[in-house]
Parts: C-alpha cells; structure tokens; sequence
C-alpha cells in the first residue's frame, strides 16, 4: 500500500493530469465567436408586468406583445413574460422588486437580466405602453449587431462614450488602431474536421467593427443600460467603456477608461479568436444581451450570403468604413446626428488569412503534456 505521505505528494499531480485530461477530451478547434454562433442559445431576459386588479383588454394586448404569440414570437426577442397582480399576495421576491420602482404609476413594466446571468437590479424600467415595448424588443444598433455578427464580423465592438470629445476620440482611436493591427496578425486555429458543425473551414473570417454609442440616444436607451449593468458598478464609472459581442449577441466583459489598453484589447481579441477550450457556455465568461433575430434562420443564411436578405429588411450586409447611421446630408451620405450618434467603422484583413495559428495543433500538443504527467506520476509511485 501507498504510503499516506506518499499519496499527498501524488495526489495533486493526479489533479492536475486529471484535468488536463478533461479539457483536451472536451476542446473544440472552433474559434469562439463562431462556436457560440452555431451553438450557444441566448439566454431569455425576465420582463414583468406589475399591476392591480385584471388588465384592460388593451393593456391584455399590450402584454401579449411580450409573449411567443405576440411581437415578441414574431422578431425570435428571447425574453419571456410574467404579470404581477400586487392585489394578490405576491410572493416576497415579486414584492421586493417592485418596492424598488418608486414613483411607478401602474401598470408598470420592467426589464431584468437572464436567470442566468445572476445579475440583480432592473435593467430598464417604464410604463406599460406600445412604445416601450417596441424600444425594449429591438433597436436600429441592434438589428445592426444581429447583421454584422451573421454576415460580416466576428466581434463587434461597441464604444459607450462618457460624453468628452476628447476621452471618446482617443479610446476610438486606440481601439480602432489596435484592431486594425490585430488583424494583420492573428490567425484563426486550424479546424479539426468532427469539429465542422455547418459551412466549411473557408467561410470562416477575421474581422471587427468597432461602434460608437453616445450614452445620450434615447433610441438605444435600453441596449445602453443592458451593457452598463452587465458588470458591477459600470454606471458609477465616468470613463469611455468597450463592450467586445460576439456570437448571437454575447458581450464579454467591459474595459473602461485606462483598462482599454493594447493589452486589454489583445487578451479579449484573441480569446474570441481562438479555439474553443471549453464549449459549455455558462463555463464561459459573459453575458447574453436581449436582440430580435431567428439565429438559426439568419446563421443559415451566411452559408449563401447573396440569399435570404429578406430576413432583416431595411438592412444592407457588409460594413464599408467610416460608415454612421444617422441622418442623410446633402451629399446622399450617412451623417451622425447631433445628439445620440451612432458610428460603426468595419475593420478588415487587407490580405486573405490562411486558418493556421498557434493554436492549431492544440490537442495533440495538451495530449501529449497529459501523457507526460501520467508517466512522470507512475514513476513517483514505483519510487516510493
């Protein structure tokens, strides 16, 4: 027998193998953005309804707009509905949550993150009419996402200014910069073939856009506030903040003010990019931001980019740069408008990328090491 000594010794080296193990049998060569893409379904957001007494038919119609069978069902928004009669006794949670509306006139409506996500607090909040609910389905910068992350770019960027000219042109400049020098270097991971889920390894791509979004426009006022509480404190912070999307409309985490570094911005950046390490999404950082798209539709649809443009009227595919969504000027040119502008810049490879990197060959190099350990750690044991 083994003595105990002995096997405190071996133990954590038969930890560490153990994992290694794990992770190699559960990799995926799949780089992230695309992974998540095809395969990671967007968490639905809580909407509730808080009232007293029964709803008037029109406010019944209102609600229904929120459900599968309403507009909700007809734009694939992933969230999901509840009412709230304060008349009957609701329950300590419901109560709790609505205690934080102060001054609400009923019925009021309010937005909360995923159940998964374990976010506390009221991403938006307002009474229940058409307007609101149209504003908290959908937006003109989300539809834009949804287009970008299907058809053209594999993260989108999305730049929340603080209102200072002068701080929000140098985080756009730099950020803007170092993508574009990203994409001169970094190279997708070869694909393994059990790993091809749909397309074909070429229709893979490396490109970003980069968004700029004024805290001020009021149309993008509940998409503002979802990327402002995706993390702690952000709304406290007086800093231009950087919110990397990808996938079917997951940000990853924020940078904020002197955190939006080359460092910074090559860790997010080459996470994205790289191979899948883990393909269970909640072991994934992240959170899943509300947006109006058939994913599965629409993800077909990049298989042949010339069809099925109907999907998302009133949009073109492709980003050209310097591209803004705004009003028109004389010119028959994009311009932003004064208050609430929003500018997407496409940054793209200036050559075809070949799908090779360092991380190709990742799960014969983690095998390996494995094997390694596992000899290293028999040879302990016959020592002792």
């Amino acid at each position: 027998m083994l003595p105990r000594s002995s096997l405190f010794r071996v133990l954590p080296l038969v930890a560490v193998v153990s994992v290694i193990v794990t992770a190699s049998l559960w990799a995926c060569s799949v780089p992230v953005f695309r992974y998540a893409l095809e395969r990671w379904l967007s968490d639905p957001y809580q909407a509730i309804v808080f009232h007293r007494g029964p709803l008037t038919p029109a406010q019944q119609t209102l609600v229904k707009n929120l459900t599968p069978d309403g507009l909700a069902g007809r734009l694939h928004a992933n969230v999901a509905v509840r009412n709230v009669d304060l008349d009957q006794n609701p329950d300590a949670d419901s109560l709790a949550l609505w205690q934080q509306s102060k001054g609400a006139t009923l019925p009021w409506l309010t937005l909360h993150y995923p159940a998964a996500a374990k976010i506390p607090g009221v991403v938006w909040s307002g009474p229940l009419a058409e307007p609101a609910i149209q504003q908290t389905l959908d937006s003109p910068l989300r539809r834009d996402l949804v287009q970008r992350l299907t058809k053209t770019d594999s993260v989108v960027w999305v730049l929340l200014e603080i209102g200072d000219k002068q701080r929000d042109d140098a985080a756009a400049n730099l950020l803007q910069a170092r993508l574009t020098y990203l994409t001169s270097v970094l190279k997708l991971p070869k694909l393994d073939p059990q790993d091809i889920v749909s397309g074909a390894e070429e229709q893979l791509r490396l490109s970003f856009s980069t968004v700029r979004l004024a805290r001020t426009n009021a149309a993008e006022q509940v998409f503002a506030n979802m990327l402002l509480g995706s993390e702690p404190d952000l709304h406290e912070i007086a800093e231009p903040l950087v919110f990397p999307i990808f996938g079917r409309g997951r940000v990853l985490y924020a940078l904020a003010g002197k955190g939006i570094t080359h460092e910074n911005i090559d860790q997010a950046a080459s996470f994205l990019i790289g191979a899948c390490s883990c393909e269970v999404k909640e072991q994934n950082p992240g959170v899943d931001l509300l947006l109006a798209a058939d994913w599965n539709r629409l993800f077909k649809a990049t298989l042949a980019p010339d069809k099925d443009s109907s999907l998302l009227p009133g949009l073109t595919g492709g980003g050209t740069k310097g591209t803004t969504l705004g009003k028109s000027n004389e010119t028959g040119n994009t311009a932003p408008e004064n208050t609430g502008a929003v500018e997407i810049v496409s940054i793209q490879p200036t050559e075809p990328l070949t799908p090779r990197g360092p991380l190709a060959g990742s799960r014969l190099w983690i095998g390996g090491l494995a094997v390694a350990l596992l000899v290293a750690a028999a040879a302990l044991l016959k020592r002792r």
